[in-house]
């Protein structure tokens, strides 16, 4: 079942790209949290490289903030479309991820310290 959440990617201080999915209720509270989270953000001089809602059946566990570099194990695949839009695919320990910004999907090889849920 798809649900709307909030796709925030970030550059780490080591080059890398972050990425955090946070669940919403609907499509106006995703808007509202990321107006919040981009003037957040942009006010720290840290602006997101994307901060988009959309819809996804990727549950993952919830955003905490203040996560150590080192927590942030889990590597993603973010495609983002240029129709809009964005897919999130886990990565299998291994498994090879090749950006592609300036593509259509643009890919993004992301880690993040949020994992996927387990079904049930």
């Amino acid at each position: 079942m798809l649900a709307t959440a909030l796709l925030v990617l970030t550059l780490t201080a080591d080059g890398g790209v972050r990425m955090t999915l946070s669940a919403a209720e609907d499509a106006v509270e995703c808007e509202a949290n990321r107006d919040a989270v981009v003037t957040i953000l942009s006010g720290a001089g840290r602006a997101p490289i994307v901060a988009l809602c959309g819809q996804t059946a990727l549950r993952l566990t919830p955003f905490e903030h203040g996560a150590k570099p080192e927590e942030e194990v889990h590597l993603y695949r973010v495609e983002l479309p240029s129709a809009g839009g964005y897919t999130v695919t886990p990565l299998a320990e291994g498994e090879a991820c090749e950006p592609a910004t300036a593509a259509d999907p643009a890919v993004y090889c992301t880690r993040s310290a949020q994992e996927v849920l387990a079904e049930g």
